[in-house]
C-alpha cells in the first residue's frame, strides 16, 4: 500500500505535499482535484481536452506517487468526508491501525467501533456516506493514540495467531436485518467458514440466501465481525470488499493456527 494512503488519510492539509509531488504539467488539474467538494465520478466531468490527456495523466500520477488516478480520487474523497465534520458537543472519531495486509481505517462512535475498512477499499466513501448521513448529530475528531491502542494491539495478536476472539465494543449502525446477519457471522467459530445458504438458515430464513449476501456485503467492521469466514456453497471464495488475496490470507491464517493448537 502507497505512503500516500498515509498520508492522505491522516493529513489535515494534504495539498501542498501533494502538489509538490505531482509532475508540473498536472499540477493544475491538482489543484482543480483539491477544489472540487466532490470530485465528479465520471472522468468526463474532469478537465481533460481529450482522451489521450486523460491516459497521460493516469500514467504520469501513477508514477509519481505508486497509486492509481483512481486511488487518488478515493484518497481525497475520504480525505474530504473525515475533515467534513466539526467537533460538537458529542464526537465520533476515526484514526488508522496497521495490519499486514495493509492499513485501516477505524471509526469509533459513541458506544464503541463502527468502521474497521481498508484504507484502498474501493467502496470507503461510499460506506463513510452512509454512516455520516445515519448519524448527524455527532462530530468528528481523530483519535488519540490511547484510543486506538485497544484495537491495534488486539489486531496484532489476532495476526500473530495469539487471539481467536475479540473483546472490543462495537456500535453496529445497520437495518434490524442487517445486524441479525452481523450477528450471525460473529457466531462463526475461529478457523471454520459457513455458506450464504446456511447463514440463512441459522437465521430461521432459509430462502433468504441473497439477503444474506447483501447483508454481509453492508458489514463495515472487517475481520471483527468475519464476513470473510462466509464461502459459496461450492467451497469457492466469493466476494470480498477487501479482496479475494486478504480473505485467502485472513482464512489460511485462523486455518493454519487452529491446526496448530
Amino acid at each position: 500500500m502507497s505512503e500516500w494512503h498515509t498520508i492522505l488519510l491522516r493529513s489535515e492539509a494534504p495539498d501542498d505535499l501533494l502538489l509538490s509531488a505531482l509532475p508540473e504539467n498536472w499540477q493544475e488539474y491538482g489543484r482543480w482535484l483539491l477544489n472540487q467538494a466532490d470530485i465528479p465520478k465520471s472522468y468526463r466531468n474532469h478537465p481533460f481536452t481529450d482522451a489521450q490527456a486523460l491516459d497521460a495523466a493516469k500514467v504520469d500520477i501513477s508514477a509519481a506517487l505508486g497509486i492509481s488516478l483512481g486511488q487518488l480520487i478515493r484518497l481525497l474523497q475520504i480525505n474530504r468526508l473525515l475533515r467534513s465534520r466539526a467537533p460538537a458537543a458529542e464526537n465520533w472519531q476515526f484514526g488508522q491501525v496497521q495490519t499486514p495486509i495493509g492499513e485501516m481505517l477505524a471509526v469509533f462512535g459513541t458506544r464503541g467501533l463502527c468502521l474497521l475498512e481498508f484504507a484502498d477499499r474501493k467502496m470507503l466513501p461510499t460506506e463513510l456516506r452512509t454512516l455520516f448521513a445515519t448519524q448527524k448529530n455527532y462530530g468528528l475528531t481523530t483519535a488519540t493514540a490511547e484510543q486506538l491502542a485497544p484495537l491495534q494491539q488486539q489486531l496484532d495478536e489476532y495476526f500473530a495467531g495469539q487471539r481467536q476472539q475479540f473483546t472490543l465494543a462495537l456500535e453496529m449502525i445497520g437495518t434490524d436485518f442487517q445486524q441479525s446477519v452481523w450477528q450471525v457471522l460473529q457466531n462463526i467459530p475461529y478457523g471454520e467458514t459457513r455458506s450464504y445458504k446456511a447463514q440463512a438458515e441459522q437465521l430461521g430464513r432459509p430462502s433468504a440466501v441473497r439477503a444474506v449476501a447483501n447483508a454481509n456485503g453492508q458489514n463495515k467492521i472487517s475481520i471483527i465481525i468475519p464476513c470473510h469466514r462466509v464461502i459459496g456453497a461450492d467451497g469457492r471464495l466469493t466476494g470480498y470488499g477487501g479482496g479475494l488475496p486478504r480473505k485467502q490470507y485472513l482464512l489460511t491464517l485462523e486455518q493454519q493456527d487452529k491446526r496448530a493448537s
